[in-house]
C-alpha cells in the first residue's frame, strides 16, 4: 500500500513539527520552496530512525546525512543499547516503488562505509567520521533501513539490497539478515503510536488478597485510596485509557459524595464505594509483606472507577493537610493478557452496573481511538469519552456528539439530518446501521475536522438569521432548518472534504456567504410551500415530508432544474434501497457544483 492524501498529511505535518528544524542545514541551499520539499524528505529517514531506536525527534534528526554526494545513505545512527548500527535510506516519493537505481546506490554507499572509504562523502559524513568509523568497528549488528511512502520495493531493488547482504566477498557478517522495509503501514502505525496514550506499568499493594488463576489470573483485595491517588497525579487520563468515561467534574452527585467520605469519614470510605476494576496486560506477584500482596502491573488500566480515584485526587488536591489514610476501596485486579476483545467485554460488563448512556460506548471502538491520534496530530483534541470540562470554548475541541452531527450533514443519505431533528442519540449506538454509516475505517481526521468546521458556520449563521426574522415560520425554518441546509450545503464541499487540507475559516466566511444565502432562500422556499398543513419542525423532522424538502432544495440551489436525468431518478423506484430516490440523491450529491479556496 501507499500512503493515501490524508496519511501523508499527517506525516508532513508530524515531519514540519517535530523533525525538521533539527535537521542539519541543508550544504546547498536553493530556494526556500526546494529546500522546504527537500528537508521533509530528509526528515522522512529521521522519523524511521526515531520510530526503530525509540529516541527523541531531535538526536533522529542529527543522524541525517542526507544532501548531495550522500551514495544514498540518508542517516547513520549507531544506537548503544543495543550496539546496533542503522543505516538509512529515506523516499518520500508518493506512489512509486523504490527503484533498482535508488537501491543500487544505497548498496554502493553502504559497501563503502563498511569499508571505511570516507571519499567523495558530503560534509554531514566527514564531520562525524571519527564517531561513524568508532560505531562501524564496535557494533555487533548493522541494520539496513528503507523508509518509504511509496508502493514498495520493486522486485529489482529487493534482489540489490539482498544480494549485498548475501555477499561474503565484503567480509561483513554483522549485516541483519533481511532489510528492514520501514513502508507505509509501519508509518501509519508509528503515526498512531505516536500520539497514544502512554503505557501505564505500577506496582499496587493489595490488602485481604485473594487470588483465583484457573481462567484468567484475578486478584481480589483492597486498595488504599491514596496510592491510587498518587498514580493519578503521576499517569492522568493514560491510567483511564481502556475506560469508557474520563472523569466527569465535581459536580455530579455520586463525584460529590466521594469527596464528602474522605473529608467525613474516610475510614467507611470501603463501605459505601462500589469499588474499582483495574485490567492488566500482565500481572507479576511480588512477595507477600505485612502492608498487603504486592502486584507488579504492566500495562494497567483503570476500567471501573475513574470517578472514584480522579474525584479522591481532586480532593486531595484541596486539601492537602487532610488524612485518607484510612480509606481503601475494594479492587479487582484481572490480567487481560493484551487481549482487546476481552478486555472491551470486561469494561461493558463492569460499566453496565452503574447508571451509563449506551452512546458511551461508542468509546470501546478502535476507530474513535484512532480518530483521537489523528486529531492530535493535527492540533485538536477530540474528546469521545464523557469527562467533564472546564466549560471554556476551545476551537480545537471536538466532542463525538458534535462530530456525529457534523458527519451526518456531509452523508448523501437524506435520512440523517431527520435523524438529527428527531433521535440523534441513535447516530452514537455503536451497533447500529447510522454509526457504522459515520465512523468508518475510511474516515480521516481531515474529513472530520473540517465537517464540523462546516457545521459550526451553517449553525452560526442560522442563529444570525433566525434572530433578524421577528417571529413566523420563516423563523422557525432557520431555527429548525440548521441540519437540513448543512446537508444540501455541504455536497458543494465534498472536494474539499475529501482532501487533506483544513478550512481556513476566514476564506470560508468570504467563498460561502453568498451559497449560503442562495441555499438558505431555497430551502425557506421549500418548507413554505408545505407550512399550510404542517409547521417547519413537523415537516424537517418527519422524513415523508424531509426528503421532498431536501430533493428540491438541492435540484434548485445546484442549478439542475433543466437537468434530463432529473425527471426519470425522480420516477425510479428500487424497493430493495434503504431509503427513497436513493439513486436521485447519489446523482444530486455529484452534480453538486463545487466551492474551491477555502482551505
Amino acid at each position: 500500500m501507499s500512503l493515501n492524501d490524508a496519511q501523508r498529511g499527517l506525516l508532513e505535518t508530524v515531519l514540519r513539527a517535530d523533525f525538521v528544524s533539527h535537521l542539519p542545514p541543508l550544504l546547498q541551499p536553493k530556494d526556500q520552496q526546494q529546500d522546504a520539499i527537500k528537508n521533509l524528505s530528509r526528515a522522512l529517514a529521521a522519523f524511521a530512525v526515531s520510530a526503530l531506536c525509540d529516541v527523541a525527534p531531535k538526536e533522529a534528526a542529527e543522524a541525517i546525512v542526507d544532501d548531495y554526494d550522500d551514495f544514498g545513505v540518508d542517516a547513520i545512527y549507531y544506537h548503544a543499547p543495543s550496539e546496533t548500527l542503522y543505516l538509512v535510506q529515506g523516499k518520500l516519493k508518493a506512489g512509486a516503488m523504490f527503484s533498482q537505481e535508488e537501491a543500487n546506490a544505497f548498496v554502493q554507499g553502504i559497501r563503502k562505509l563498511i569499508a571505511q572509504d570516507f571519499s567523495g562523502f558530503n560534509n554531514h559524513v566527514l564531520n562525524r567520521r571519527i564517531a561513524i568509523e568508532d560505531a562501524i568497528e564496535n557494533c555487533s549488528r548493522i541494520e539496513i533501513v528503507v523508509a518509504h511512502v511509496g508502493a514498495g520495493l520493486s522486485h529489482h531493488a529487493n534482489v540489490a539490497l539482498q544480494q549485498l547482504l548475501d555477499d561474503p566477498s565484503h567480509g561483513e557478517e554483522r549485516f541483519a539478515p533481511a532489510v528492514i522495509n520501514f513502508d507505509a503501514a509501519r508509518i501509519v502505525a508509528q503515526l498512531q503510536q505516536g500520539q497514544a496514550y502512554p503505557r501505564v506499568d505500577a506496582t499496587v499493594v493489595l490488602q485481604a488478597p485473594g487470588c483465583r488463576s484457573e481462567v484468567r489470573k484475578t486478584y481480589i483485595g483492597f486498595i488504599a485510596v491514596a496510592d491510587l491517588v498518587k498514580l493519578h497525579q503521576l499517569h492522568g487520563k493514560a491510567l483511564y485509557a481502556k475506560n469508557i468515561r474520563q472523569h466527569l467534574g465535581l459536580n455530579t452527585d455520586a463525584n460529590t459524595a466521594i469527596r464528602n467520605t474522605l473529608g467525613t469519614a474516610p475510614e467507611q470510605f470501603e463501605h459505601l464505594n462500589n469499588g474499582v476494576t483495574i485490567l492488566a496486560d500482565k500481572i507479576d506477584p511480588k512477595e507477600n509483606r505485612k502492608a498487603g500482596k504486592r502486584l507488579r502491573l504492566t500495562g494497567m488500566s483503570i476500567i471501573n472507577g475513574a470517578q472514584t480515584v480522579a474525584s479522591s485526587a481532586s480532593f486531595v488536591a484541596a486539601n492537602p493537610t487532610a488524612s485518607i489514610s484510612t480509606a481503601f476501596v475494594h479492587a479487582t485486579v484481572i490480567q487481560a493478557d493484551q487481549d482487546a476483545e476481552f478486555s472491551k467485554r470486561v469494561t461493558k460488563a463492569r460499566n453496565l452496573q452503574n447508571p451509563v448512556s449506551a452512546q458511551n460506548f461508542a468509546a470501546l471502538d478502535d476507530q474513535q481511538e484512532r480518530l483521537r491520534r489523528e486529531l492530535a496530530v493535527l492540533g485538536y483534541h477530540y474528546v469521545y469519552k464523557p469527562e467533564g470540562l472546564d466549560g471554556t470554548a476551545d476551537p480545537k475541541r471536538i466532542r463525538i456528539e458534535e462530530a456525529a452531527q457534523a458527519l451526518a450533514i456531509i452523508q448523501p443519505d437524506p435520512r440523517f439530518p431527520v435523524y438529527l431533528k428527531k433521535e440523534p442519540g441513535q447516530l452514537l449506538l455503536v451497533e447500529g446501521v447510522p454509526y457504522k454509516a459515520l465512523f468508518t475505517s475510511d474516515l480521516t481526521a481531515y474529513r472530520l475536522v473540517n465537517a464540523v468546521l462546516l457545521s459550526r458556520y451553517v449553525h452560526s449563521r442560522m442563529v444570525i438569521e433566525a434572530a433578524a426574522k421577528g417571529a413566523g415560520y420563516e423563523k422557525l425554518t432557520y431555527k429548525h432548518g440548521g441540519f437540513a441546509l448543512g446537508f444540501v450545503l455541504a455536497k458543494r464541499l465534498e472536494k474539499v472534504l475529501s482532501g487533506a487540507a483544513i478550512i481556513d475559516p476566514t476564506k470560508l466566511n468570504a467563498q460561502f456567504s453568498a451559497p449560503f444565502d442562495e441555499a438558505r432562500q431555497s430551502l425557506w422556499d421549500e418548507v413554505s410551500k408545505r407550512t399550510a398543513y404542517k409547521g417547519p419542525l413537523a415537516l424537517l423532522r418527519t422524513l415523508g415530508e424531509a426528503v421532498p424538502i431536501l430533493r428540491d432544495a438541492m435540484i434548485t440551489h445546484y442549478g439542475l432544474d433543466g437537468d434530463p436525468a432529473i425527471g426519470p431518478l425522480r420516477a425510479k423506484v428500487v424497493v430493495t434501497d434503504p431509503y427513497p430516490q436513493k439513486a436521485l440523491f447519489d446523482y444530486l450529491s455529484v452534480k453538486a457544483p463545487q466551492i474551491g479556496n477555502i482551505t
